[in-house]
């Protein structure tokens, strides 16, 4: 077996072609550029989340090309403190594909490799949906059979039809949100925003925050979150529907509204937050007294140490919030909650972070 040295080359020495995707905090095709770079370590890892890399590898033989037998191997390796690829990790992963692969044979250690490795994951079922759906119309293959389905739901007159809905699968809605970026599907998905109950609203917004969205589909999103019957919780649903899109002026101060003040936060409100450091960051780094209120609501919460530096290690990682999240934490103006939390970010912890 030739000399491995990058998941490049793990791949090539296997007979497979890779196509890589992140799945991290959204679903994003990688560019070949940027699998050298990365893999190579020219680079940091363009799209980290959560000190980590998520891959999708889209696996196929380079003898056949054909799309019909493709293997695919979704990995979870850890990031360093530049936000590169931790070499000593991914050399060990190599390690465990070539000694599995080479101990049973290449042909059935492709397929079988992935098993009980400990980089390997299995996405959750909103995020496997949308990346079935983004890979089938890459590939120029047909949208699954589900979407014929919500297209004939979305038609109908009475979407509150729960034997209706109840038919439903969530991957005709990962397939019309990636089948819509001719808009052709605008006007139903505005519709389901509007009509549909809950059941099927919030699944196509985790479907449609892998995607930038059009100006309607932002406008109705916006008016929905400042509707007076959306929860906080609610809201924290839809914010993702338009992660992709820059941050919209008329919703400052709605989300300040639902965040509240900084002496406490509830449930609902962590919801809200957990949406916007995890979907968000562009926003929260752009709008620096929307970051401030939450980490000090993080800071006030009694249980919300765990969360204040799981939260912080994420944003401080990301370029885009790292300045502006320390010059917070850092501030004179820092409430007394959030100086104690920030002292304890640098005390060991009795816990450890996942």
């Amino acid at each position: 077996m030739q000399n491995i040295e990058s998941l490049s080359d793990l791949f090539s020495a296997v007979g497979c072609k890779a196509t890589f995707y992140d799945v991290g905090r959204y679903i994003t095709k990688i560019t070949p550029q940027q699998v050298i770079q990365f893999d190579k370590k020219q680079q940091v890892y363009p799209y980290g989340f959560r000190k980590q890399a998520w891959l999708a590898c889209v696996l196929t033989e380079q003898q056949t090309q054909s799309h019909d037998g493709q293997v695919v191997w979704f990995l979870r390796l850890p990031l360093d403190e530049s936000g590169s690829l931790n070499l000593g990790t991914r050399d060990h992963f190599i390690k465990t594909i070539v000694d599995k692969i080479m101990h049973k044979g290449a042909e059935q250690g492709v397929q079988e490799a992935l098993e009980d490795n400990p980089y390997a994951f299995q996405p959750d079922q909103d995020r496997l949906a949308s990346f079935h759906a983004i890979l089938a119309r890459d590939l120029k293959q047909p949208a699954s059979h589900y979407l014929a389905a919500v297209l004939d739901y979305l038609k109908s007159d009475d979407l509150n039809n729960a034997e209706a809905w109840n038919q439903l699968g969530i991957q005709g809605l990962a397939d019309l949100a990636a089948r819509n970026s001719d808009r052709s599907f605008d006007d139903l998905i505005l519709k389901a925003l509007e009509q549909a109950p809950n059941e099927v609203r919030f699944p196509l917004c985790h479907a449609l925050e892998h995607h930038p969205q059009s100006e309607p589909v932002i406008k109705a999103i916006c008016e929905l979150i400042q509707s007076e019957s959306v929860s906080t919780a609610d809201a924290a649903h839809f914010v993702r529907a338009i992660a992709r899109c820059e941050f919209v002026t008329d919703l400052f101060i709605p989300l300040f509204t639902m965040l509240g003040d900084i002496s406490h936060c509830n449930d609902e409100q962590l919801e809200l937050i957990a949406s916007l450091v995890a979907k968000c960051p562009h926003w929260v780094a752009e709008q620096g007294q929307l970051l401030r209120i939450i980490l000090e609501k993080l800071a006030h919460r009694d249980d919300g140490q765990l969360g204040f530096k799981h939260v912080v290690a994420e944003l401080t990682q990301q370029p885009e919030t790292r300045t502006e999240c320390w010059h917070i934490l850092r501030s004179d103006h820092a409430s007394p909650a959030l100086q104690n939390a920030v002292a304890n970010l640098f005390t060991p912890a009795s816990q450890t972070l996942q």
